[in-house]
């Protein structure tokens, strides 16, 4: 049989050429990814515009093809707030050099709700560098700074660039207004009235518009004006917040009977924190109104907000007492031991009730002055009425307070974040040139300490911390009693110092919160031993504590003249006065003591030897001491006589008792 080939039976393959083939296959797969992404079958889809963009690099309309179909999946994701895959596919975009500003604003917008502030800073100042509409991106910049990085120096610089695009949008002037009003305090109060006043013209029903217009005139003390603006708010359906703040105002105006009222709306803002409040708080139906009368009533009194609002609206238990049957407190537990140890005469409980405990009447605290009938003129006990046994003051002395001689100052500089708005906290630096006064100690009695200042307190300052000593507030109580001063911010610790009546000094921001009718005067109305140091100028804190050390050196001479008078005899170096405006530093009047201290080592004995002398001889020099002048004291010649009598008697009485025993 004859052999057959088999390059005959298997034979080449027919092919087309190789370019073609190619080709073809090309288009297929174009045709199948762009038919993936149309069906939302995204992995299937890039995958395969990923292989061919490789292979044809050059092919500039398939890159645009891919890119389109990257950007529509990315924006999709991006509105279903998947914002990390919406950033998966921004990210390849990005990578194929993408010159669109809108992937680099919704790259910045996904970043931005990721909580990743700055990295979205970055790609919104990469959108202004190549956006078209300006305008947009200044919104973008203006409200990421505002809200997100708390830069409100930028914020405003973007937000009057967006007012040069368009001057007569009312809410560019009420954000510059605000914003002017929140970073600067008392600066530019011009630029803050007049945007606020243009916004308010151009919109004049926009509540929060109004709101904000009134809040700045009154911060400014404008009150003929500001209250022209409250009136129209009233007409605008204010919320309890418009109506909380007012009440804070017409208490900032001494009115406390309406301004107390309106603070009341406090229960029902809309942003309540019922965390700030016991559970007692939320029983309505035996809540205090100004209708109920007292009478035979128990009444229970609870804390609300922070510790120096317990501290100070506890000051009206007596007068509450005075009107009801019975009285109990509720008070935040680190309270607890300070108010107990005052002897306040009622029942106090930690944080809430005792279960099943009867009473009739609850009254937040902060309700006391409307429940007293209290004026501006009338606050009760200024002068002080909490107290801690004198035992816990001894026993903080001995272990935390250095024994010598030094003025030793208390301080603290920061509050609760509720306080914020004030801008009330001073920087710990502020408060160095205390810590260099010659003859002064300086305990910190700052217990937290978020932003780690006193770690960086300079090692060659004296600067004792007692926040860690301090385990509640009648450890705190005990300390200031050891101190000869306190200066601090606005916070607990300083209404603290007042309801204890320690010498004490509050340095004030230009503006302060409501409560503080009278920051210029010798007290602080509601505790006479604060005196108040207010910043001229938003937290110039430096021209108030040169003030507070003026105060200081003359507290200082003071305590130095108070310890000459006691510890010297009359007629000595140390018991004449060194006058407050005499010039004499402080170092020259501490080396005084320290050289009478030497002195006094040294003639002990010679006293010892003038205490044995007999009081006959004392009574010789001293009659013979007034002989020598010239004068006679009628009354020392009268005693002179008496006691030369009784001599004679004695003598006679003497006499007859022995001739007695001669004639037995």
């Amino acid at each position: 049989m004859a052999q057959v080939s088999r390059r005959l039976i298997v034979g080449r393959p027919v092919t087309l050429p190789e370019e073609e083939n190619d080709d073809l296959i090309f288009d297929i797969d174009v045709a199948l990814a762009e038919e993936y992404c149309k069906n939302k079958e995204y992995d299937k889809g890039f995958e395969l515009y990923e292989r061919l963009v490789r292979k044809a690099f050059g092919d500039i309309d398939l890159k645009n093809r891919y890119m389109r179909q990257l950007k529509t999946y990315a924006e999709s994701l991006q509105k279903e707030k998947k914002y990390g895959k919406a950033l998966e596919q921004y990210k390849k975009l990005i990578k194929q050099n993408t010159t669109d500003p809108y992937i680099f604003k919704n790259t910045a917008i996904c970043l931005k709700e990721l909580g990743q502030s700055l990295r979205a800073l970055r790609f919104f100042e990469k959108y202004e560098e190549t956006a078209y509409d300006k305008e947009e991106v200044y919104k973008y910049l203006a409200d990421i700074y505002y809200e997100n990085i708390k830069d409100y120096e930028k914020a405003i610089e973007y937000y009057e660039r967006m007012l040069e695009k368009n001057p007569n949008d009312a809410f560019i002037y009420n954000m510059l207004g605000h914003l002017y009003s929140t970073y600067y305090q008392d600066k530019y109060m011009d630029k803050q009235i007049y945007y606020l006043k243009k916004a308010a013209e151009l919109e004049p029903n926009n509540r929060v518009i109004i709101k904000n217009t009134a809040y700045v005139l009154g911060k400014f003390r404008l009150f003929e004006e500001a209250d022209k603006y409250y009136a129209r708010l009233q007409q605008l359906n204010p919320s309890h917040s418009d109506l909380h703040s007012y009440g804070g105002y017409l208490v900032s105006k001494r009115d406390f009977a309406n301004g107390f009222r309106f603070l009341m709306h406090r229960f029902s803002k809309e942003d309540l924190d019922d965390g700030a409040f016991p559970p007692i708080f939320l029983n309505k139906k035996v809540r205090w109104n100004d209708k109920m009368d007292l009478t035979g009533k128990h009444v229970i009194l609870h804390f609300e907000q922070g510790f120096g609002d317990s501290i100070m609206f506890i000051r009206f238990l007596d007068q509450v007492k005075e009107m009801c049957k019975k009285v109990s407190i509720v008070v935040q537990k680190p309270l607890l031991e300070l108010f107990v140890g005052s002897d306040l005469g009622c029942d106090i409980y930690p944080d809430d009730i005792p279960m099943g405990m009867k009473y009739d009447v609850v009254i937040p605290m902060m309700d006391l002055p409307l429940v007293c009938h209290t004026t501006a003129d009338s606050i009760p006990r200024a002068e002080g009425y909490l107290k801690v046994d004198q035992k816990y003051i001894d026993e903080f002395r001995e272990q935390y307070i250095h024994k010598n001689d030094k003025f030793k100052i208390g301080i603290a500089y920061e509050g609760s974040i509720m306080g914020k708005e004030t801008d009330r906290d001073i920087p710990l630096k502020f408060m160095y040139p205390l810590m260099e006064l010659p003859g002064v100690e300086i305990y910190c009695f700052q217990v937290s300490d978020p932003s780690n200042q006193m770690d960086r307190v300079p090692s060659n300052l004296q600067f004792t911390r007692l926040g860690d000593k301090l385990k509640n507030f009648r450890d705190t109580a005990a300390g200031l009693k050891c101190m000869d001063m306190f200066i601090s911010s606005d916070n607990g610790v300083m209404n603290l110092a007042g309801a204890l009546g320690i010498p004490s000094i509050c340095l004030f921001n230009t503006i302060s919160e409501w409560r503080w009718i009278d920051t210029q005067g010798d007290d602080v109305a509601w505790y006479k031993s604060v005196k108040p140091i207010q910043a001229p100028t938003s937290r110039a804190w430096d021209i108030t504590i040169k003030q507070a050390i003026e105060i200081i050196e003359k507290k200082q001479v003071e305590k130095l003249n108070n310890k000459l008078k006691l510890s010297a005899p009359k007629g000595s170096i140390k018991s004449k006065n060194i006058s407050p405006n005499a010039m004499v530093s402080l170092e020259a009047v501490a080396g005084l003591l320290d050289e009478e201290a030497e002195k006094e080592k040294k003639p002990v004995k010679r006293r010892t030897k003038k205490v044995t002398e007999s009081k006959t001889e004392k009574t010789q020099k001293s009659s013979t001491k007034k002989v020598s002048t010239g004068k006679v004291d009628k009354k020392t010649t009268a005693k002179s006589k008496i006691s030369k009598t009784k001599t004679t008697d004695t003598k006679k009485s003497t006499k007859t008792t022995n001739t007695k025993k001669k004639e037995k």
